[in-house]
């Protein structure tokens, strides 16, 4: 799992391990194991590029990213 606050919970960790399964986290922003980040790093770099200055110019940023997203890349 990534390191996001909710997967360190008492109660998931209790969850996983009671199903009989070893619990591993990932290394904090690891491409190479997780690949949606390199989505999310395309993301991001379009939004900065954008340099949106309100709300409305953000969520149009972020809409235009959101096309560029493809699961064969």
């Amino acid at each position: 799992m990534d390191n996001a606050s909710f997967h360190k919970n008492g109660k998931i960790k209790a969850l996983i391990e009671s199903a009989g399964c070893d619990l591993l986290y990932l290394p904090a922003y690891s491409p190479d194991f997780n690949p949606i980040e390199h989505q999310w790093a395309r993301i991001k770099h379009h939004i900065r590029k954008a340099l949106p200055s309100c709300n409305r110019n953000l969520y149009e940023a972020a809409e235009q990213a959101f096309h560029l997203i493809s699961i064969h890349k």
